[in-house]
């Protein structure tokens, strides 16, 4: 072939190389000046931080990162930017982990679940246990909602030496907020939203805490309500008439009141109240042959009403000793 045809092609080649090798060149350093980070450990906290969450995920302060055993950790600021409202929600943040949202709220770690006798999933309010044993009926457990957490702990199993034999897959953490002898603290949140060819949804909450008598008496309280507007209508079955509109709507309200007693540095005791009432007014599922899905139509024609009201009462103390010999 002449050397007059080749040239062109020569230098075809050679910008095709070029262009390969600047954008390889700019991948790498677009890599190399990111900053990597564990989902399970930090999260950006503001525009060029990171946040390093401490868990007590072994009965002690550590950072996540240094923790031996597999621990996924969500901080308050990470629930609020990923708009996290119960459990349901922290399971779709957290690998290995499942919810039956049937109505039991069995939650399965590692695969690890049981339908009767010990659960295999421990649940805590703080050092609190509020899991139930399955008796072979739904127990209804009422898992607490995410207001006023300093965070949320997933331990994967197993995790009996510290938290017991109903820990076998492994263990959910609920860190409540706690109150402070030195400091102010206030958090509020609320939201609204609307659900097309439904109700409008909505919360609002807020929790203060601060010291009564400054190194000796402290106090946190909180309060939180949400409405989740319904979308589907029940009808009669025999007549067709709408009965109730609207008929899936739910509301909840929680309330917590912790007190601090520190009549020394080394001894803290901590008693504290935890009320939540979780409300269902009727279930969320729709018959096809009376819906119109395209239409945003969803027909229930469940004759009667099933509601699934949940509510709990938690009282408990804690008390915190470092050393014996500074107390006495």
């Amino acid at each position: 072939m002449p050397a007059t045809t080749s040239t062109p092609l020569i230098q075809r080649v050679f910008w095709q190389v070029l262009f390969l090798r600047t954008l390889i060149a700019g991948a790498a350093a677009c890599l190399a000046t990111a900053t990597p980070a564990n989902g399970a450990a930090t999260e950006p906290a503001a525009a060029g931080a990171l946040e390093e969450i401490v868990v007590t995920a072994t009965r002690r302060e550590e950072s996540i990162s240094k923790v031996p055993i597999s621990v996924t950790a969500f901080s308050q600021d990470m629930i609020d930017q990923r708009g996290i409202k119960d459990f349901n929600d922290v399971v779709r943040f957290t690998p290995g982990v499942s919810i039956d949202t049937s109505g039991t709220n069995a939650i399965s770690i590692r695969g690890i679940s049981s339908s009767g006798g010990a659960g295999t999933t421990g649940i805590y309010i703080d050092d609190t246990p509020i899991q139930m044993r399955a008796v072979g009926f739904n127990p209804d457990d009422t898992l607490p909602k995410t207001f006023d957490l300093d965070r949320v702990e997933v331990l994967r199993g197993p995790q009996g030496t510290l938290f017991g034999s109903g820990s076998e897959g492994g263990t959910v953490r609920y860190i409540m907020n706690q109150p402070s002898v030195t400091k102010e603290s206030t958090y509020a949140r609320a939201e609204a939203s609307y659900t097309q060819y439904g109700q409008p949804s909505g919360e609002i909450g807020v929790a203060h805490g601060g010291p009564i008598i400054d190194d000796v008496l402290g106090f946190r309280a909180s309060v939180w309500y949400r409405y989740d507007g319904g979308w589907m209508d029940r009808i009669d079955p025999t007549t067709l008439n709408v009965v109730d509109r609207n008929s899936n709507h739910a509301n909840t309200i929680a309330a917590r009141l912790a007190v601090l007693v520190q009549p020394v540095e080394a001894l803290k005791i901590t008693p504290s109240f935890t009320y939540q009432n979780s409300r269902k007014h009727d279930i969320s599922s729709f018959w096809p042959a009376y819906s119109d899905v395209g239409n945003g139509l969803f027909i229930n024609g469940t004759p009667e009403q099933m509601p699934n009201p949940d509510e709990y009462y938690l009282g408990a103390i804690k008390v915190e000793a470092t050393s014996v010999s500074s107390i006495l």
